[in-house]
């Protein structure tokens, strides 16, 4: 089995620093004391994701690229819900949870964010 159809494609991304500007305007979002999810309507029929890991929380490269890696997985397994929408996720805080406990936080923002 290759692992090529199950990677989070480059046009799933946002990447110019005008995208990132229009999903910070917008008001649609889900925050606890680890995450802020920030969701805009976009005008293609694909889900796009946006990551900020700030080093003023996450100090270590490893952990944040850990995070990130997670993060992606768990917004490629739920793109399909979310077409339609460009996401940017911020982390807020300093956290020492599990990899399981990390995806049940993200499962909850991505119900929201989808409703």
């Amino acid at each position: 089995m290759s692992s090529v159809g199950n990677r989070l494609r480059p046009d799933n991304r946002l990447k110019r620093p005008e995208e990132y500007k229009q999903v910070f305007s917008s008001k649609r979002r889900s925050s606890d004391k680890s995450f802020l999810f920030l969701a805009k309507t976009n005008s293609f029929n694909l889900a796009r994701l946006g990551l900020a890991v700030p080093k003023k929380y996450i100090h270590s490269a490893v952990e944040r690229n850990r995070l990130k890696r997670i993060i992606r997985e768990s917004f490629r397994l739920k793109q399909e819900k979310l077409k339609g929408n460009d996401i940017v996720v911020v982390v807020r805080n300093k956290m020492d949870v599990n990899n399981k406990n990390i995806e049940s936080i993200l499962t909850k923002h991505w119900d929201i964010v989808i409703k």
